[in-house]
């Protein structure tokens, strides 16, 4: 029995690893590159600006399930598991991908002009962009599934770090300041993931055993179809998390300034929310490929939920305290408006946090048509809502519904992956939850109420919930330091 449980703890430790070189590594960049960098050229440009482009790219990412209906989930799943040639699906999926992004690009357009933006060539820049950035993603879904971790933590900074380096020259070098528009920090962007593409298929054929290019000899309709349960998913759920923004600054009479305002807020859960599908982006080839023998992976479900929870509990109540603070520090403004979507829209992080996990539980085991079924519930919820209330209540009435709809969707996802995998949580789990949001929100109040520095009061009460998580999570530091060292 020990010696059958030895290579399933390597695996776990193996896959741990990885897992914290990804963390690590994009919190040095990330941070950077959202509050350094992406606060800054909304400072800069405005925040009307910044709402419209913010508005144009949630609509590209609404529909980015047509250039990639659902290939690189397929593929990851299927090369995970081994059960078919990995070079056949990687070449079918990659040039697939390329015929429909033109489908896609055309139907953004349109979308577009239909909803009265007339500026195409601002709109192609997106679209090209967006484009970019998910055939990174399904390179980098290659690597997990082939197994190859630690190359895709890395390929996953490279582009960010460029354009903090460019991005920061023009915000940061007094020579060149003010010269910083919308366009130009697309046209960036575009260029950081361009050099990262290049750098995903170098590691794909010096990493990849018996790679090798294969020209293009038609596409397997086969793959396409085993695909569309995934593309709709994917569809459904950009839907619940995106469109609003679209909506915002399109039916509100002050659209693109209040997008600009639900802007500052999403971005911070955004940055947390990137962890949450980082994770996941590991989570599925590893479940994928030991499903249905769960002791092999329940330790690092259990690992990675906690973590998770911990920081979206943490950064939750801290806005919630605290939404002045910052307001002050990240935009230098604290009015009503934008201090009261800081306050709510965080709120919805943990729930976001568990929706990666137990989505991709469902997803991994092959419950993707129950995992469906319920994100159609809440787009079509999440649509309906936000038409009827964003013309009266702006930014706001999209942040309310945010969160309302997050964490019911993720109390249904959590129960159906606990019925038909095993795996959820129990009732004590979400005791302990809220019990550690109140004691965060105790500490803050009462260290702010002694006069203790706002920076310091949030260290401390990040420090006091984190002990709180380790001692009710059922994860010791003894078996941490096995997993990890």
């Amino acid at each position: 029995m020990i010696v059958w449980l030895y290579p399933t703890f390597n695996l776990q430790k193996k896959f741990l690893g990885s897992v914290l070189l990804l963390i690590l590594l994009n919190l040095l960049v990330k941070p950077v590159w959202i509050f350094g960098i992406d606060r800054a050229v909304q400072n800069a440009t405005g925040f009307s600006a910044y709402g419209q482009y913010f508005a144009l790219m949630n609509l590209c990412m609404v529909f980015l399930f047509i250039q990639d209906p659902g290939l690189h989930i397929n593929m990851n799943r299927e090369v995970a598991a081994r059960r078919t040639d990995s070079l056949d699906i990687f070449w079918d999926s990659f040039y697939g991908k390329l015929a429909l992004t033109m489908v896609y690009a055309g139907v953004v357009v349109l979308a577009a002009l239909a909803s009265g933006i007339l500026d195409t060539g601002f709109i192609l820049m997106i679209i090209l962009l967006q484009s970019s950035i998910s055939m990174l993603l399904f390179i980098r879904s290659f690597l997990t599934a082939s197994q190859l971790f630690r190359q895709d933590s890395l390929l996953s900074i490279i582009d960010k770090l460029i354009v903090i380096l460019l991005t920061g020259t023009l915000i940061f070098f007094p020579p060149l300041e003010g010269m910083l528009t919308i366009r130009y920090f697309v046209a960036i962007q575009t260029a950081g993931v361009g050099i990262a593409l290049v750098a995903g298929m170098l590691m794909v054929f010096r990493h990849v055993d018996q790679f090798a290019f294969r020209p293009f000899t038609g596409f397997r309709k086969a793959i396409l179809f085993s695909s569309l349960p995934y593309a709709a998913n994917i569809f459904l759920m950009t839907v619940i998390l995106r469109a609003d923004a679209f909506l915002l600054e399109r039916i509100h009479p002050n659209g693109a300034t209040e997008a600009g305002i639900y802007a500052a807020g999403f971005r911070i859960m955004d940055a947390f929310g990137v962890m949450g599908s980082l994770v996941a982006g590991f989570l599925m080839p590893f479940i994928a490929r030991y499903w249905p023998e769960k002791e092999r992976f329940s330790g690092v479900v259990l690992v990675c939920r906690q973590f998770l929870v911990c920081v979206a509990i943490i950064a939750g109540v801290t806005s919630f305290m605290v939404p002045e603070f910052l307001t002050r520090l990240l935009y230098h403004r604290d009015d009503p408006g934008l201090v009261a979507v800081m306050r709510t829209i965080l709120l919805s992080l943990p729930a976001i946090s568990l929706v990666h996990i137990y989505g991709t539980v469902l997803t991994a085991t092959q419950n993707i048509a129950t995992f469906t079924k319920i994100s159609t519930v809440f787009a079509v919820l999440s649509l309906l809502l936000n038409l009827v209330l964003i013309p009266r209540f702006g930014a706001m009435a999209c942040t309310v519904t945010a969160v309302v709809l997050q964490s019911l969707y993720a109390a249904i996802l959590i129960f159906y992956s606990r019925t038909r995998t095993g795996l959820g949580l129990r009732f004590s789990d979400f005791t302990n939850y809220l019990l550690a949001g109140l004691i965060c929100a105790l500490v803050i109040r009462l260290s702010v109420s002694f006069k203790v520095p706002v920076p310091v009061s949030l260290c401390i009460a990040a420090m006091v919930t984190t002990a709180f998580f380790y001692a009710t999570s059922g994860v010791s530091v003894k078996r941490l330091k096995e997993i990890f060292l």
